[in-house]
């Protein structure tokens, strides 16, 4: 072979080597770009992933799903339900919790939110939350002040507009106005007879919710959830007081309740009645703005009822005077009153007072507010 035909074949498998390199280069550069699409199109779809969690989202066998309903003008929250699922035992309850629950905050947990917020207030009312904070992650500092006042885990949230809301929960009735399943959605749950069918059906409706999971964590209870028998569904209302205009919950009952429910057997048989505070008659309350009331140290706490009485004065109230408890050391705030409808506008205010009737009172006060350690406001 001559020296100019070994060249020209050396010239011609040096390009072709540069073309299959050049083949491979592209290759790759197109994999990567729809690797990039995919996962840009995935982390679009899934709001949980856009931002920093400030509780730890769990979505274990034991569903604890808090749903909110908001409103799209407004942002308010307008209903709450506790949705509990047991994915051993195929157990559903729902546990309405009103949008007018008020908590008074920790001190401790108080101070890590006001370095996030300064508009949220000690004294925070759910149904005002994505005014306190901005962004999905509103969601979860609700959850973090809520299960706080629940002495309860939540794992996770759901909030969807109030428009696809009651589209989902319908009230039970009239005299039970709890939340339960719509009809329509339970009719829709039925047709999936499988995991496969229930994937669809989460995924179907997964673009008009807002949660702090993915689909995919979702859609793991996907198979348990056909297995839920729509007859044994349980329904439950926070236990609580309506005082004035807002709901004061209570934390020893409502423990109690939803330990209860996690320790509960596979249900066979119906509820026999729904549990509760919202479905009793709320016995109305008298205000105390106008009333006679003194404040009594019983903490041993320096400057603790001068303190409350510039609180509850700038609140409103008529303070007669204060003065030091002539008693043993109080761990929680008592109140006492001497109509038994007076007082309980003030339960609000304290950490878990109580109030109670007591016929004659000193220096002709209506009200008594003896104070705890546990109210203690350094």
């Amino acid at each position: 072979m001559s020296k100019s035909g070994a060249v020209g074949i050396a010239v011609k498998y040096f390009f072709k080597t540069i073309g299959v390199m050049v083949l491979f280069i592209a290759a790759g550069i197109l994999s990567y770009y729809l690797t990039m699409l995919y996962y840009k199109q995935t982390t679009r779809l899934e709001r949980s992933t856009q931002y920093t969690h400030v509780i730890d989202v769990n979505a274990g066998s034991e569903s604890s799903n808090l749903i909110y309903s908001y409103n799209k003008d407004t942002k308010k929250i307008e209903a709450m339900v506790l949705e509990l699922f047991d994915e051993n035992t195929k157990n559903l309850d729902y546990i309405t919790i009103p949008a007018n629950t008020q908590i008074s905050i920790s001190g401790k947990t108080y101070g890590e939110l006001l370095e996030v917020s300064q508009q949220i207030p000690q004294l925070a009312t759910m149904s005002e939350i994505n005014t306190y904070f901005s962004g999905d992650v509103a969601y979860e500092y609700g959850i973090k002040i809520l299960q706080e006042e629940l002495k309860a885990d939540i794992g996770y949230f759901t909030a969807l507009s109030s428009e696809q809301f009651n589209r989902y929960f319908e009230k039970k009735s009239k005299s039970e106005p709890v939340y339960k399943p719509s009809q329509a959605l339970l009719a829709e749950a039925e047709k999936c007879t499988s995991e496969g069918d229930m994937d669809d059906f989460i995924e179907d409706r997964w673009g008009e919710m807002i949660s702090d999971i993915t689909l995919s964590q979702k859609q793991n209870y996907s198979r348990a959830l056909t297995e839920v028998k729509k007859e044994f569904i349980r329904l439950h209302g926070a236990y609580g007081t309506k005082s004035g205009d807002v709901f004061v919950l209570n934390k020893r009952k409502n423990k109690k309740m939803i330990n209860d429910i996690w320790e509960s057997k596979a249900y066979t048989i119906e509820q026999a009645a729904v549990d509760g505070s919202l479905n009793k008659a709320t016995e109305k309350s008298e205000t105390s703005v106008g009333r006679k009331i003194w404040i009594y140290n019983a903490s041993n706490i320096n400057g603790l009822a001068a303190a409350w009485q510039e609180r509850l004065q700038t609140a409103g109230f008529s303070i007669a005077g204060v003065d030091n408890y002539r008693g043993t050391e109080q761990k929680k705030t008592v109140i006492h009153v001497k109509k038994k409808k007076w007082g309980r506008d003030l339960l609000k205010y304290f950490k878990n007072a109580s109030v109670e009737k007591v016929d004659n009172l000193a220096n002709e006060a209506d009200i008594e507010i003896i104070l705890g350690t546990q109210d203690d406001l350094s």
